[in-house]
Order: structure tokens, then sequence, then C-alpha cells
């Protein structure tokens, strides 16, 4: 009686589905963990920044009720040295100022930050954030203080750097964080319906919001 002898591996058509079958589910799932990674990324920037909203309120209970602002200061990039008074006694660690989204702050360039004032400390590649130093705790809840970095264009939604362009997640005055998809996500015009440019400076403007940043 003969055995039967059974097949080993596989055929070349079966080989081709099974890689076929590989390939669209790559297909679907690239772009799921790619979002997933965006939003975990998202989430820890939201931390970050909560983070610099706290020690900036805690800043102004010890000084008067007013927010970090090195008015001795008359070179370039002033709201800047502002925030870097937040460093390193109300905000001890250099990391909460680097958004992991951030293409532009590397893990080496960020620990380059300096407690001191005497140089251009917090510049480009070493701080995500901008940061508006005109306000203080007593203006409305809706003023944002600091937020990702600007946007080369002030009209773009947000900085192609973070996030993707797909927005900046901003601190307000009672401390609040809000991920928003539109850069006019400052305070109210007079008209209470229309939020202005939170990277465009109207000096003109009682209700101006204007985040600046080192270049």
């Amino acid at each position: 009686m003969k055995e039967l002898k059974c097949s080993k591996g596989f055929t070349l058509i079966e080989l081709l589905v099974v890689i076929a079958i590989i390939g669209v589910l790559a297909g679907i799932l690239l772009p799921v963990l790619s979002r997933t990674r965006e939003s975990s990324r998202r989430t820890q920037c939201m931390s970050n920044i909560k983070q610099i909203g706290m020690g900036l309120i805690m800043y102004a209970n010890e000084n008067s009720e007013v927010f970090p602002s090195d008015t001795a200061y008359s070179g370039a990039y002033p709201a800047m040295r502002g925030l870097n008074l937040l460093f390193d006694t109300y905000v001890s660690d250099n990391k909460f100022f680097n958004c992991p989204s951030d293409t532009l702050v590397t893990g080496a360039t960020n620990a380059g930050m300096s407690v001191s004032t005497a140089d251009d400390s917090f510049e480009q590649d070493e701080c995500s954030y901008g940061y508006d130093k005109s306000h203080t705790p007593a203006d409305d809840a809706d003023v944002a203080l600091v937020a990702d970095r600007p946007p080369t264009a002030p009209n773009a939604i947000a900085s192609t750097a973070n996030h993707k362009g797909r927005g900046q997640n901003v601190v307000y005055v009672d401390g609040h964080v809000e991920f928003v998809i539109s850069p006019l996500a400052g305070w109210y015009f007079p008209d209470g319906t229309t939020r202005d440019n939170i990277y465009i400076d109207d000096s003109t403007a009682s209700t101006d919001t204007y985040i600046e940043h080192d270049g």
C-alpha cells in the first residue's frame, strides 16, 4: 500500500496571496499607528504646556500678580527672556519646554537651556513654545499666554514644525489648555464672536494676544 506524501511549503500562488494580504494590512495599520503616535505626542505636549502655565501662575502669585518679563532687557526676543525666568525655580525640568512633536528641537539642543538670562537663552532650537508677556492674571480667562511655536506665515493654520501643522496647544490665563486648529484663539473682539490671531501683533487692539518666539 502506498503512503500519501504530504506537501511541504507553500506554492507560489499561496505566497503571493499572503504577501498581498500583508501589504493590505500594512497599508491600513501604518496610518493608524502614525496618528496614534502623533496623538500621544500632542497629549505629552499638552502636559508640558500645562506645567508651564502652572509655573506662570505660581510666579505671578509670588511677584505681585505679574507674569515674568525681563524688563531690563532691550535686545531681541524679550518675551522668551521672560519665559526664561520660570526655569528652573518654577519649572524645574527643561524637558517641559520641549514639545515632542517639534521637529526643530532635539534632546541635545533642549538640554542646552540655561537658567541665566545673561545670554540669549530659550532660543529656537531649545524651546518649542512662544509666550505673550503683556498680560496679567486679572485679564479674561480666554487670554492666551503660551502656545506652540508660531508658524512661519502668521496666517497659516499652525506651525509645520509642531503637530504636523494640524493645530497648536495653547495655555490660557486661568491655566487651562486647549488644542486649537486655528490661530484665531485669542481674546474675543468687541463684537463678541471673532477671536484674534494669537500669532499676529495688533498693538491697536486692547484685547490683543501676541505669542512671540525666537525667530
